[in-house]
């Protein structure tokens, strides 16, 4: 039998051992970790040193083909002799997969990632970057709107609409199919207001589609998309609108009620008509033409500079028309382009402002020959007046200029003797004589 002090020394030697293997492992692993991170810090410096890639090809190629009487593409991997395989070719891709395009043999492309991409309505669709730049970029080689590429597209919106409700609150935050009454915007709302929703989340909020939700406008801007309000509506939404400049006051005004209306509220706009060649005026004396359907019925629109002053010769109507505003810290400032006349006088005014402009060029080239003959005029005088002021005192400046010369001789020889320079009496005169 062991004794217990025996026992003792042997599990302490056990307990020690332990210790000591584990020690050694530990030590063997964070070797090991060093001279991997050591590897993958490593810079290539020469053509000795191995070439190090960590970062892997972000191009994944497979084939799609289509079958006829399926009437849809499959997809086939080559290497894994795998047909139908989506979902394994999704998994081999690197991560993320943001972009799928699939080429022709024509050469011709077609944006399918929606196809591939599980999360696209929800994750992938943000990820990726702006969808109108991505079309324009892809457009000059877009494949062309065959049938079958217009079946393909109904295929992909089905496949969409046949995918489940999200479950997450925050996948429904611009989900291009369902939407939340808690994620409208300030100037959206639901309409019709009692539309049935597709489904509730778990803390029972209703979801919604997104056809249900409706840009509301105020009445200006309404008139602004050749709409407007019709009569005795009210407002289906009311916000508190921007500050604004009060002209009177020069104060800044906030927090004033803004109505808004859906389109469901509006007409499309009818102008009025121009009567005995006086044009229809805005409540500013313009004529609002954000859209060309809002001119005035029986007049034109002429876009050539100084026409007012032309119709104003001629005693003709004339207006500005104002096609938008400006929006700085003045406030909104309307932009004009061209003017609205009727069109019994467009004949009229359009040949009395060529004419005008055949004058006008005239004027500047007489101006600027005026221009021309008088500087050389001024020039030929110059010359004149100093070649008779040569010949006239030519002698007697060069006598002078020799006196000059002289006295600055002396004046230089005193200042070095430091001797001050002496005018004579008979010095003087003879100067002045001279």
């Amino acid at each position: 039998m062991e004794t217990e002090s025996e026992s003792e020394d042997s599990e302490k030697e056990f307990k020690v051992k332990k210790k000591l293997g584990v020690g050694r492992k530990n030590l063997e692993a964070v070797k090991e970790e060093r001279r991997l991170s050591e590897k993958r810090r490593k810079v290539l410096s020469s053509d000795d040193e191995e070439d190090i890639v960590d970062v892997r090809d972000s191009r994944y190629l497979w084939a799609e083909v289509y079958v006829e009487d399926e009437e849809s593409w499959i997809s086939v991997s080559v290497p894994d002799n795998k047909v139908h395989c989506v979902a394994e070719i999704f998994k081999k891709a690197p991560s993320p997969v943001l972009y799928v395009v699939a080429w022709n043999s024509v050469g011709k492309l077609k944006d399918v990632t929606r196809r591939y991409c599980r999360h696209w309505l929800t994750v992938t669709r943000k990820q990726r970057i702006d969808q109108e730049w991505w079309t324009e970029s892809l457009s000059p080689w877009i494949e062309s709107n065959s049938v079958m590429s217009r079946a393909e597209d109904e295929a992909l919106l089905t496949m969409e609409l046949e995918q489940p409700l999200p479950d997450r609150t925050a996948d429904y935050k611009g989900h291009p199919l369902y939407a939340l009454a808690r994620h409208l915007l300030k100037y959206e709302a639901l309409y019709p207001p009692d539309c049935q929703p597709l489904g509730y989340l778990k803390n029972g909020e209703a979801v919604y589609s997104r056809h249900c939700v409706h840009t509301l406008r105020s009445r200006e801007t309404w008139l602004r998309e050749a709409r407007v309000v019709k009569p005795a509506q009210e407002a289906y939404k009311i916000v508190k609108s921007m500050p604004k400049m009060d002209k009177f006051t020069g104060q800044v005004v906030k927090d004033q009620p803004l109505e808004l209306f859906g389109k469901w509220q509006t007409n499309q706009y009818d102008p009025p008509v121009a009567k005995n060649g006086i044009i229809p005026r805005n409540e500013y004396g313009n004529v609002d033409l954000f859209k060309q359907c809002m001119l005035p019925k029986g007049t034109v629109h002429i876009d050539l500079p100084g026409l007012a002053r032309i119709a104003k010769k001629l005693k003709i109507d004339c207006a500005q028309a104002v096609v938008g505003f400006n929006f700085g810290c003045r406030g909104a400032m309307p932009m004009t382009q061209g003017y609205i006349v009727c069109e019994e006088h467009e004949e009229t005014i359009r040949d009395a402002w060529n004419q005008e402009q055949v004058e006008a060029e005239k004027r500047a080239k007489d101006k600027r020959d005026k221009r021309i003959w008088g500087n050389w005029k001024k020039l030929i005088r110059g010359v004149l007046i100093k070649e008779k002021i040569a010949y006239k005192y030519n002698m007697n400046d060069s006598q002078e200029d020799k006196d000059d010369s002289l006295d600055g001789d002396l004046d230089d020889h005193d200042k070095k003797n430091k001797v001050p320079a002496k005018k004579t009496k008979s010095n003087s005169i003879k100067k002045r004589k001279t």
